[in-house]
């Protein structure tokens, strides 16, 4: 039988892990996010704006070679602890991006931050991490979950929307979504569903907006089951009576040869489209079509530009991660050419930005496209950063 270590042993061990790794001359990065399941597509794209930044960074962080190392969180909290675990323990990666579903977030932050790695999240925003669960060591370069939404929602009172129903995901990210669409929409809420991340039947839900008298709808419904309910509503002859909302996840790139023209003319909210015109965002958008045939999602986005921070974090430290201290004071400071052009952390690590209103439309070659309409809010910040005391 194999002795343990000696507490004191082990726990030095662990303290210098971070310094071990940076001492092989090489920055670990680890990519967590679901390659398979409902959430697999998006997390494919996640992985593409990952690829595609350390492509055009010579596969080097501030000049420093990068060992890239995927694992599939799957969609379950289990499954996502495991996958955080083996790249923590076993592989000893300095950081960790990627990071999609919130739930599997929460279940795996505390974990990882207190062995001293850093995580970037592409898409996961929980309000609690945000808030008084706020942590020095993450950095969100998506949103606070419930931020989006609530654009939404003021877009809705906008329009001039007067009775809506929401429909949504049941977990974290999608209650977080809708309940923030319901705080910015002043007209009469007539009706709420929450459905497993699953389904891919909408018949009774949209029953249900039809029985409400409902003139909009709230929808958080991304990847598959955004396709499915499109169609699915579509054919339903709703169409013209009730009017969509939703982020940019319910029609997009990913989905459009799906949907064809039952995405046309949904209203849609986000702070990156392709079509920004920015130096950052025009260079991005052509490697990708270049690379990919098509244009890229905001999951690809995102997370492109999580690792151009994190470059630009290690450039201004000549290479050298070994204080952690020193790279999370660079990391907060955005100091990065952001694909969605105006861009800055919070003090709780968290994005302000602007949030853009689009529509669906054919473009002059025929293909669906987003259609950017105007800004919605400028240098919008999340209401929870208020709580955020941070801590390590």
């Amino acid at each position: 039988m194999v002795k343990p270590l000696p507490i004191a042993l082990g726990l030095a061990l662990l303290a210098a892990a971070p310094a071990l790794a940076q001492n092989t001359g090489t920055i670990r990065v680890g990519f967590l996010s679901p390659l398979s399941g409902a959430f697999g597509i998006l997390g494919a794209e996640q992985l593409r704006g990952a690829e595609l930044a350390l492509k055009k960074l010579d596969n080097k962080l501030g000049g420093v070679p990068v060992q890239f190392i995927k694992e599939d969180s799957k969609m379950t909290v289990e499954s996502g602890q495991q996958a955080a675990n083996k790249l923590v323990e076993n592989d000893q990666v300095d950081v960790l991006v990627g990071n999609m579903m919130s739930n599997l977030l929460l279940a795996y932050v505390d974990p990882v931050t207190k062995q001293g790695k850093i995580i970037l999240s592409g898409i996961a925003g929980p309000s609690k991490l945000a808030g008084e669960g706020c942590n020095a060591n993450v950095f969100v370069y998506s949103w606070e979950n419930n931020s989006p939404s609530e654009v939404v929602g003021k877009l809705m009172t906008d329009a001039g929307m007067k009775k809506a129903f929401f429909l949504s995901q049941n977990f974290v990210t999608g209650r977080e979504h809708a309940a923030g669409a319901k705080s910015l929409y002043k007209g009469e809420v007539v009706g709420e569903a929450y459905v497993p991340i699953a389904q891919v039947d909408y018949a009774g839900e949209i029953a249900s907006i039809r029985a409400s008298g409902a003139d909009s709808a709230f929808i958080f419904l991304p990847g598959s089951a955004g396709i499915a309910f499109l169609k699915q509503f579509a054919n339903s002859g709703l169409k013209d009576r009730v009017k969509l909302f939703s982020g940019s996840w319910l029609a997009d790139e990913l989905s459009f040869e799906a949907v064809k023209d039952a995405a046309l003319n949904v209203n849609l909210v986000a702070p990156w489209f392709a079509g920004l015109d920015n130096p950052a965002n025009k260079e991005f958008v052509a490697a990708f079509q270049s690379a990919y045939g098509r244009k890229p999602v905001f999951y690809a986005a995102f997370i492109y530009d999580s690792i151009m921070a994190l470059d630009a974090a290690i450039k201004s430290l000549g290479g050298n991660i070994s204080d952690k201290s020193k790279l999370i004071a660079e990391l907060s400071k955005a100091n990065f050419n952001s694909t969605r052009g105006a861009f800055k952390l919070a003090s709780n690590h968290f994005p302000i930005q602007n949030y853009y209103s689009a529509i669906v439309v054919k473009g002059s070659d025929g293909k669906l496209e987003h259609q950017v309409t105007g800004t919605v809010v400028a240098n919008y910040q999340d209401r929870f950063g208020s709580n955020c005391k941070m801590r390590n």
